[in-house]
């Protein structure tokens, strides 16, 4: 008899609690539901910084037209249907519910509103009406640039230091957009479209298009930089998301002018724009040495005879040219006894090279840290790009920093010009390639190569910098670098 109490309050308690419990899940889930409503329906975001809030945005008094945004919105609110956030330097669509993304469909395909900034860019004139190849007179003005900062009074910092640079990937402008900014860190006005448009999110594609025909409009400066594979020709890699349209070649024609790595660049760049041959590996920094990895050698001892670096995928195979690539290593293996550094690549499967890796003719570095993978490179005697659907790999500029010869296959698009006689040697095929290898372990051959040298005094950070900010400063006017900048510091768009 005296337990039933006890039983009774066990009970009772447990039944409050477990009321208790489902009040607060039920709380809990209400407060989550109210709280993601609220966030994706005042989410302010995209490309609103390019354009006021009010309906008539700033710049629209220059163009004689109303102000637009490029994303629809709610009319009671400045809601931004769509935005482009980038945090991995890969532009990413966020569309927050089906509605929203018909709304900015709708918007995107009145005509009016890209046929209006069209318009506009067609009456803005060319100022540069030279020779199409600038490469001689932005060096030479180059030259007076850097001499003219050594010469002024005053003290020498990196902050008043002259030349243009990429700035790294950010959320705006988007992927394949990029800002081009001064050495202070600021912004330029000038942006570069670096890459073809993405087929495979149509809202992302018609946004990035639309949006380099509002930044010409309004007056900022827009460059094109081969920086990948055949662009801003036709895009031949079957693994690819990213190709050239006819519309698309509208807006290249429209750039101000273009940074290429071709050797032939009548087949690549639109007829009337003027171009210089720079590309973005030229603008490696020869003298860097931080947490991140060094670009100055570390005298480090020579394991590896040859370098290779393809991080594997059916898009890498293709860029790096892997199908001739393997055999070529399974030959100079079989003539030379080399032995082969191939970083990136999971070669598990790869069968026929089972017996080089088991003899050690073959080491596999499928992971590395960049400053990790620097050391690789300079513990190789040379490294080798067989690719030829490539503008200009970084790592040929890597090793030649490294002060390690190159090996490069003569087809490549860009990157060709590297090849000379104090960095190393072209090929065309497995054949001229393992001869091409023999010549740099020649003693006489060897003694000629100077890599790390020449890369200093034919490219680098700053050299490049100051050819960039020259070249823009002959195609494009200094007052109109003035208006641009202006423009986007006006626009708080300033870092």
């Amino acid at each position: 008899m005296g337990e039933k109490p006890l039983a009774r309050t066990n009970s009772n308690t447990w039944r409050a609690w477990r009321r208790t419990s489902i009040r607060i899940f039920v709380g809990l889930n209400v407060l989550l539901i109210v709280g993601f409503y609220a966030a994706t329906t005042s989410f302010h975001g995209g490309l609103s910084h390019l354009d006021d809030s009010n309906p008539t945005t700033a710049g629209s008094q220059d163009h004689g037209r109303p102000g637009r945004t490029l994303g629809a919105q709610a009319s009671s609110t400045n809601q931004q249907v769509l935005t482009l956030s980038d945090p991995n330097g890969d532009a990413r669509a966020i569309v927050s519910g089906a509605s929203q993304a018909e709304a900015h469909l709708k918007e995107l395909n009145q005509p009016q509103h890209v046929q209006l900034d069209k318009a506009t860019v067609a009456e803005q004139d060319r100022f540069y009406t030279g020779p199409m190849d600038v490469d001689e007179a932005a060096i030479k003005l180059a030259e007076q640039i850097n001499q003219t900062y050594w010469d002024s009074p005053g003290e020498k910092t990196w902050w008043n230091k002259p030349g243009f640079h990429l700035s790294y990937m950010e959320d705006y402008p988007p992927y394949p957009y990029q800002r081009i900014k001064s050495e202070d860190g600021k912004d330029t006005g000038v942006v570069a479209l670096i890459a073809p448009f993405y087929d495979l999110t149509y809202y992302r594609a018609e946004m990035a298009r639309a949006l380099f025909w509002r930044m010409k409009a309004n007056g900022q400066i827009v460059i094109g930089i081969s920086s990948y594979q055949e662009f801003p020709g036709r895009i031949t890699n079957p693994f690819d998301d990213r190709h050239t349209t006819d519309a698309d070649w509208e807006i290249y024609k429209a750039t101000d002018g273009w940074l290429h790595c071709f050797r032939e660049p009548d087949q690549w760049i639109p007829a009337g724009v003027p171009r210089i041959l720079l590309s973005e590996s030229d603008f490696h920094n020869s003298e860097r040495r931080d947490g991140g990895g060094s670009l100055i050698p570390w005298g480090l001892e020579k394991k590896y005879d040859v370098a290779y670096s393809n991080q594997g995928g059916e898009w890498n195979d293709w860029a790096r040219n892997w199908t001739l690539a393997k055999p070529s290593f399974i030959q100079l293996i079989k003539e030379t006894n080399a032995t082969v550094l191939i970083l990136g690549r999971d070669l598990t499967q790869e069968a026929d090279l089972q017996p080089y890796i088991a003899s050690g003719n073959i080491i596999s570095h499928e992971k590395a840290l960049w400053r990790d993978f620097l050391k690789l490179i300079e513990e190789s005697r040379s490294l080798v790009t067989f690719n030829v659907h490539d503008a200009s790999p970084r790592v040929l500029a890597e090793a030649m920093c490294m002060d390690v010869p190159v090996l490069v296959n003569w087809h490549i698009l860009g990157g060709w010009k590297y090849a000379t006689e104090q960095t190393g040697e072209d090929f065309y095929d497995t054949a001229s390639f393992i001869a091409a290898y023999k010549r740099l372990r020649d003693p006489v051959r060897k003694a000629k190569l100077r890599p790390r040298e020449w890369y200093r005094e034919n490219s680098g950070y700053y050299r490049s910098t100051l050819q960039l900010q020259a070249f823009l400063q002959i195609v494009v006017g200094e007052e109109k670098m003035k208006s641009a900048k202006q423009l986007v510091t006006d626009r708080h768009a300033e870092p």
